[in-house]
């Protein structure tokens, strides 16, 4: 019964450090996210680790394209 003892502290053991470093992994995480959203780190975009769910304070139908500026053009015609 020993053993039985052992092995069942040793699978408790390793369920609880595998708990434990998944949740200081997520918090870390988070922690380096929030870092990056808040320096506007447009890289967060095409991040795999990053999902975009929602994109606020866009019209419908907008769209990010990186490096493009929008110029107000006018229909100069010369006659």
């Amino acid at each position: 019964m020993e053993y039985a003892s052992i092995a069942a502290w040793g699978c408790n053991a390793i369920v609880i450090l595998g708990v434990g470093s998944y949740i200081v992994f997520e918090i870390l995480k988070r922690w380096r996210v929030g870092l990056r959203l808040s320096a506007l780190d447009e890289s967060l975009l095409t991040d795999e680790v990053v999902t975009v769910e929602v994109v606020t304070d866009a019209p419908p139908g907008s769209s990010f394209v990186a490096g493009a500026v929008a110029e107000f053009v006018e229909d100069r015609q010369k006659y």
